[in-house]
């Protein structure tokens, strides 16, 4: 793997760990909010960007 490969690699990885803790986040604001266990709120959330079009990531990032 060359080092552009690497770095790429790496941008990729620190972007899907980004998105990841917004979901994370987005999960806590949705359990604290509605008294919901995470799979419930991880149901909310994915209901929410199904019904707006958008990616989950996206949806998060709005609620947060």
């Amino acid at each position: 793997m060359t080092t552009n490969e690497k770095i790429g690699d790496a941008r990729w990885r620190a972007s899907l760990w980004r998105e990841m803790a917004a979901i994370e986040q987005a999960k806590g604001a949705l359990m604290a909010r509605h008294d919901v266990d995470s799979h419930a709120a991880a149901a909310l959330l994915a209901l929410c960007a199904e019904q707006n079009g958008i990616e989950i990531s996206e949806a998060a990032q709005r609620l947060s």
